[in-house]
């Protein structure tokens, strides 16, 4: 079949044999039959008890092709964890079973299915965690209100946190471990994904900004600061294997006061650890989506411009730890994961991911917005075709509305 798009996008008609997004690639066992993963996006379209809901087999199935990878929406392991309405579940074993008609619709397809495990600390409010405060490595709490979505966007304010103790934290490595046994064993999932990522739990471990305990699990040492985050990876990696193990992690995150004075050094102890580990994947973020956006995560006007962009929490510091001509950048963390395969997700298009790709910076590349509104988009990518505009105002809102229903090019073209 020939297709007709702009002539800017380049010639569609036939596939680019040596394109690198068509390339095959080795991961935790599978062989991808191609670079682009769906990557973990919140759509809050779960029951409140936390059952996934039915229709997600569709909308997964959708976006699924033969072994490609496939990275579900964060998925809650334990009441306490839960920050936004709606959002699945993983600690019971009935929200296991709920997701197995969804990792059968994708194994269906040839899809290789992770779930992102999540717990979001001390983003959430009391309304989300059953009245109790939010977990954090401290006890401040973030700024102003926290967004609820949904239809009517309602907002609560934060409040403080709740300092863990260390039996708090030996109870949510325990979580995590039942969260993935889970997910394996009753819902089908080939992996799980930890998030460790944008001032969740584990991640507000992380930054020197945020975790300023005085015992094994904090202070100014790199050390103890990664203690908690490399114990839940252990545990899970432990329990499951090092092949169904994988962490996602977002070094310049500017949301959720994530500040830590020198990133460059944090991050790269950090993945010096994880190389170690041979997990199946580091899942990155790139700079250009956080530090350097235009787009925050949950708000459009975000504006970091320029290398030296400042964090909301002052990441001074952090400038000074960089040259002139040293951008942000995933580089210093690819050069340490070596051995270990890395995603990265954040503002690409086709020829940025390619060329990350090419340069060898990442071996995968993640989509997120677009993939809502494209289910199709590998093919599209791979044969240059316009792309359709996502729907953000359905994002996180009940029903089927920008959920489902988006068409295929082929069904467009016929349509037209």
């Amino acid at each position: 079949m020939s297709y007709s798009v702009d002539e800017n996008m380049g010639s569609t008609d036939t596939p680019d044999v040596n394109d690198i997004l068509q390339t095959p690639f080795k991961l935790a066992g599978h062989v991808l039959s191609h670079r682009v993963v769906l990557a973990p996006m919140t759509r809050m379209r779960a029951s409140e008890a936390g059952i996934i809901n039915s229709s997600a087999a569709e909308y997964y199935a959708e976006r699924s092709s033969p072994t490609s990878l496939v990275i579900s929406e964060g998925t809650v392991i334990h009441p306490r964890g839960k920050g936004f309405p709606q959002t699945p579940g993983l600690w019971t074993e009935e929200q296991a079973t709920a997701w197995k008609p969804v990792t059968d619709a994708v194994h269906a397809k040839g899809g290789v299915f992770f779930v992102q495990l999540w717990h979001v600390g001390r983003v959430s409010v009391p309304s989300q965690t059953g009245g109790f405060a939010p977990f954090s490595s401290t006890s401040a709490h973030l700024p102003g209100n926290h967004l609820l979505f949904g239809d009517d966007n309602a907002t609560e304010p934060y409040v403080d946190s709740h300092a863990m103790t260390k039996p708090d934290i030996d109870d949510v490595v325990d979580q995590f471990v039942l969260a993935a046994r889970h997910a394996i064993e009753i819902g089908g999932f080939d992996g799980v994904e930890i998030h460790g990522a944008n001032g969740y739990l584990l991640d507000s471990f992380v930054h020197d900004n945020i975790n300023r305990r005085t015992d094994e699990y904090g202070g100014p040492t790199i050390e103890n600061r990664l203690r908690f985050p490399l114990r839940v990876v252990d545990a899970v990696l432990e329990a499951i294997g090092r092949e169904k193990t994988a962490i996602r992690l977002a070094p310049f995150h500017v949301l959720q006061e994530t500040g830590d004075s020198n990133r460059h050094a944090t991050f790269a102890a950090y993945a010096t650890e994880l190389e170690k580990r041979g997990l199946a994947y580091v899942h990155m973020v790139e700079p250009r989506y956080d530090q350097l956006s235009t787009e925050g995560a949950f708000s459009a006007d975000i504006v970091r411009k320029g290398a030296g962009a400042r964090s909301p929490s002052g990441g001074a510091a952090d400038r000074d730890n960089r040259t002139a001509n040293d951008s942000p950048s995933l580089w210093p963390f690819r050069r340490i994961l070596i051995t270990t395969p890395v995603i990265s997700a954040g503002g690409y298009d086709g020829d940025s991911a390619r060329q990350a790709i090419i340069q060898g910076r990442i071996d995968l590349a993640a989509f997120g917005r677009h993939f809502t509104s494209n289910p199709d988009l590998p093919k599209r990518l791979f044969y240059r075709l316009p792309l359709t505009k996502y729907q953000r105002r359905t994002f996180y809102t009940p029903g089927h509305e920008g959920y489902l229903g988006w068409k295929q090019w082929d069904a467009e073209e016929a349509q037209k």
